[in-house]
């Protein structure tokens, strides 16, 4: 089992923050999130914004690390 302290400064953020976050281009994101690949927090009305749930996609993270270390 991996040992791991990450902090996170904010449990959510928008896909432009993601994008400067990760170095991804913005449509190839927007893509992973329609294929489910990157998770976003439900919304509440069809026209909002998508917000990244940044929680879930460190412990994908961490479960795919585990997986690879054993």
């Amino acid at each position: 089992m991996l040992q791991y302290q990450i902090a996170i400064t904010t449990p959510f953020v928008t896909v432009d923050q993601y994008c400067i976050l990760t170095g991804m281009a913005k449509g190839t994101v927007i893509d992973y999130i329609r294929k489910g690949r990157i998770f976003i927090k439900k919304k509440e009305l069809p026209r909002e914004k998508p917000l990244i749930n940044m929680i879930a996609m460190h412990q994908l993270a961490v479960k795919e690390a585990e997986l690879q270390v054993g």
